[in-house]
């Protein structure tokens, strides 16, 4: 993949349908994720920003929520960074997903599931990057 293809891919807007696509993926991770945190809770193998309480910290929730608030946002905004930034944050869950797979299992592999399928998602929506006019 060249220098160009790279810019193409992660610097040019998506078309509406896909960016509505991207809405909708990470609107479902939002929700999926709300779903995971009370079960891994509920069943005792909970995951690293859950505790025994309900939610270990409020900042801890923030962040995991965070993520999908901001492509939802820029996919609303039909931004050019809203796939990048998809592609990032779902890479960042992959990554923290990672750390629960050895103590709590159990609620740890849908959560790295739902993250994997979340940048499978979102790096479909390359579909829908337009063309870019040739550079002169």
């Amino acid at each position: 993949m060249a220098k160009g293809d790279v810019a193409r891919y992660f610097g040019t807007p998506l078309s509406r349908v896909w960016n509505r696509v991207l809405f909708l993926t990470w609107a479902f991770f939002a929700v999926a994720m709300g779903f995971l945190a009370a079960a891994s809770q509920r069943t005792g193998k909970r995951l690293w920003w859950v505790d025994a309480h309900g939610i270990h910290l409020f900042f801890t929730i923030a962040l995991i929520y965070f993520s999908a608030i901001v492509v939802i946002g820029l996919a609303i905004k039909q931004s050019r960074f809203a796939l990048s930034v998809a592609v990032l944050f779902a890479t960042a869950h992959i990554v923290s997903a990672c750390f629960d797979l050895s103590g709590t299992t159990g609620s740890a592999t849908p959560a790295f599931i739902l993250a994997i399928s979340t940048l499978a998602a979102s790096l479909a929506c390359t579909a829908g990057i337009g063309q870019r006019p040739p550079v002169q």
